[in-house]
């Protein structure tokens, strides 16, 4: 586990990680300029569990996702000047502009389909664990949800087929309920996990926040998928972020300062404690400077070099055409 979680691992998540925190930083940053493409479901926070899974996956397996597509998309290496591009409704995106900001798709890196619909996804992700078991594949269906998906009859009836026939399926769950707050969870399960453990699903709780450990477990989960063939549970708890009810996407906790990891007395301003004890980019930049994985300068050198690649993006997606009228009905159903 060591050698496989070395130096060029960590970089490589945390390249990941900044490329995904920036990306959502730009869709804030262009908003004002576009307000139709109205409320966006933003990544932040959540880039651990993206990035993690775009390293652990390989060609052929199929990623299923929550209305958070973004993150998981750029994670697992979709081009992100045709992600932004979607974002806006133009033709330069993934789905030439007809997938929109919800239901981003792309299938040469395993995305079949995404969803904004709260258990949208999971049923497909088992359908398609199902389909690679009876075609003799050693490839993984993962399901990206909430908690609050927990809650829907259908992640009960997709659990229980999953591990009825012994699905080859990451069942990964974001959980950053917190009590008295709304929308979270409300099962009256205490403890989330115990739901997939009644059904006979090997279960796993992780700190969402600890970048590491998320890229361990879900690596570990992988691979005894891939061995076993059987589903796996992975429970990554997360502290919300503040923007994320917001109507129209801000920049609540500031622009993200690589830099506050070794300068702590900067963090100010009203959610402050979010920033300082809760950002998983700034957790894992301390990370790697105290592994000794890069210096300071290292990782301002990532972060100017993945700055300057969605400058190129927004340019990019802003210079696309909206799709052609007369193309409206290119792939409807008759």
């Amino acid at each position: 586990m060591a050698a496989m979680l070395g130096a060029k691992r960590r970089l490589d998540l945390f390249e990941r990680m900044l490329r995904i925190r920036r990306f959502e930083e730009a869709i804030i940053q262009i908003a004002p300029r576009h307000p139709y493409i109205g409320r966006q479901h933003l990544c932040v926070g959540h880039e651990a569990t993206a990035g993690s899974v775009g390293i652990a996956t390989k060609r052929g397996d199929i990623g299923h996702t929550t209305h958070r597509n973004h993150g998981y998309m750029i994670g697992r290496g979709v081009d992100p000047a045709k992600v932004l591009a979607e974002v806006l409704g133009r033709s330069g995106g993934t789905n030439g502009g007809r997938g929109g900001p919800w239901h981003i798709t792309d299938t040469s890196k395993g995305f079949l389909s995404t969803s904004a619909m709260v258990g949208g996804s999971i049923g497909l992700a088992v359908g398609a664990a199902f389909a690679f078991k009876r075609a003799g594949k050693k490839a993984v269906s993962v399901a990206h949800f909430g908690d609050g998906t927990l809650d829907e009859g259908i992640t009960y009836e997709a659990l229980n087929l999953a591990s009825i026939f012994e699905l080859p399926i990451l069942l990964l769950c974001e959980n950053n309920a917190k009590e008295g707050q709304r929308p979270s969870s409300m099962l009256a399960a205490k403890r989330l996990a115990d739901v997939p453990k009644a059904l006979s699903i090997r279960s796993k709780v992780v700190d969402g926040r600890d970048a590491e450990a998320v890229l361990k477990a879900v690596s570990s989960a992988i691979r005894r998928i891939r061995r076993e063939g059987k589903p796996y549970y992975l429970q990554a708890d997360l502290e919300r972020w503040p923007g994320s009810h917001a109507t129209k996407p801000a920049f609540v906790t500031g622009v993200t300062d690589v830099s506050l990891a070794w300068d702590e007395g900067r963090i100010s301003g009203e959610h402050a404690d979010w920033t300082r004890d809760h950002d998983v980019i700034r957790r894992f930049t301390m990370t790697l400077l105290a592994n000794g994985d890069a210096a300071k300068d290292d990782l301002l050198a990532i972060d100017k070099r993945v700055g300057a690649e969605m400058e190129s993006a927004i340019a990019s997606a802003e210079a696309s055409p909206f799709p052609a009228p007369e193309s409206a009905l290119i792939g409807a159903y008759a």
